[in-house]
């Protein structure tokens, strides 16, 4: 049984699911450090498609759960409206 009220929820569904992604994505871009220290061409490379697609993914994530953070505030703000 879930325990917890509505920011509870939220935090386990939809922030740290944020932030497992971002993590990921940032682990992916830290994985390549060894690609980007044996090149002197480094915007020529599958290294920098990579990194600027992954740089690209953590923006669009980020950008989700700022309107995730938003819905959520409208949401709880209605209802604390109406209990007043």
């Amino acid at each position: 049984m879930f325990k917890g009220n509505c920011v509870d929820k939220w935090i386990s569904n939809r922030f740290k699911k944020a932030l497992d992604n971002l993590s990921i994505i940032g682990n992916h871009i830290t994985w390549r450090i060894i690609e980007r220290d044996k090149t002197d061409d480094y915007f020529n490379t599958l290294c920098y498609e990579q990194d600027f697609n992954d740089i690209i993914k953590i923006r669009d994530e980020a950008q989700l759960l700022v309107e995730n953070c938003n819905k959520f505030l409208e949401r709880i703000s209605e209802q604390y409206s109406k209990l007043n």
